[in-house]
């Protein structure tokens, strides 16, 4: 290996322990765990490429490294791998010093198609079944899920600067303002959950800033939850029920909202910038199948409700003889 490539392999490892250094401060467990892997695959292609610099990292060399991996796990691994990449070329722009101000390599026709399965979002009665197993800290944060659409990093988040108990407000946070930029929105709580809320923060075992925290574990007792992956598995297990998840709750919130209230109230429900990122969700979710809806509504509109009296009036309903309707004899005429 050359001089320069062993220079930048150097500066990929460098890069890759700052970078993991960082999202060990911020994400979850399986987001490290991914970056992690993400980088340590793209720099073992780089040495086996001769990829030597950063110049070097053409969109073909991008391409060349994620078709093997669409091939060999499916598209929707190799997509992830790409915004990971995306994400490693942001932050080290804004990281690095002299960092080269190139046009990044990483594009959106590198994405490949994924076909994805029908979202699934779980009955009534089984959100009822897990919630009413639920006690103290567990109820009001399913409760929390329910009442917000949140993700799990916003509610794993939560501290009480968040929560307006007086003005029943709600502020959840993420990282989904570009660039991992964070942004923020305060929510109006129901009552129920302001109660919940205010009932947790007396009751609580900890006097602490974090709203959920963990209290299983003496060493960590206090210390807010990164990840809950084993809770909902496991109560829907014992419950004898389909396993559904938290993020399962965002989806069952943004469909109840959906369908009584439509689309933009479910766009600010989820915190999505874009109705067409709603959108995908409830196409997913299968909602615009069912056309019950329509049907009522148009039925049940003034227009919809003249209709029966125009058709009464403009065709019997009892039995009669197509004489009724047209003139036989003219229109065999014309058939003829």
């Amino acid at each position: 290996m050359s001089e320069d490539g062993a220079r930048f392999v150097v500066e990929l490892t460098k890069a890759r322990g700052i970078c993991g250094a960082e999202s060990r401060r911020k994400d979850s467990k399986k987001t490290v765990a991914e970056k992690e892997m993400v980088l340590c695959d793209f720099s073992q292609f780089c040495v086996t490429e001769g990829i030597d610099s950063i110049e070097r990292l053409t969109p073909a060399k991008v391409q060349g490294f994620l078709a093997p991996i669409c091939d060999a796990r499916g598209p929707g691994v190799a997509n992830r791998y790409l915004k990971n990449l995306k994400t490693a070329w942001t932050w080290g722009s804004e990281m690095f010093d002299g960092f080269p101000l190139i046009r990044p390599p990483f594009r959106k026709g590198h994405r490949y198609t994924v076909n994805e399965a029908e979202r699934y979002i779980p009955p009534d009665e089984d959100v009822v079944k897990v919630m009413e197993q639920a006690k103290g800290q567990d109820l009001v944060m399913l409760l929390t899920f329910y009442y917000t659409g949140a993700r799990a990093g916003e509610v794993f988040r939560l501290a009480w600067s968040d929560v307006d108990l007086d003005g029943g407000r709600i502020r959840l946070a993420d990282n989904k303002g570009g660039g991992g930029k964070k942004r923020s929105r305060w929510l109006q709580m129901h009552h129920e959950l302001t109660k919940a809320l205010d009932w947790w923060k007396k009751a609580r075992p900890c006097t602490v800033e974090h709203v959920f925290f963990q209290i299983q574990c003496d060493e960590k007792k206090g210390e807010p939850f990164t990840h809950r992956s084993h809770y909902m598995p496991t109560v829907c297990k014992r419950l004898g029920i389909k396993p559904f998840g938290f993020h399962a709750l965002r989806h069952k919130s943004a469909a109840i909202t959906f369908v009584s209230q439509g689309l933009n109230a479910a766009q600010t429900l989820m915190g999505h910038y874009r109705a067409t990122t709603t959108d995908r969700y409830v196409t997913s979710a299968g909602l615009y199948m069912n056309q019950d809806g329509i049907l009522e509504a148009l039925g049940s509109n003034e227009i919809g409700q003249a209709v029966s009296g125009l058709m009464e009036k403009a065709m019997p309903l009892e039995d009669s003889t197509p004489e009724a309707f047209c003139n036989t004899e003219h229109v065999t005429q014309r058939l003829q």
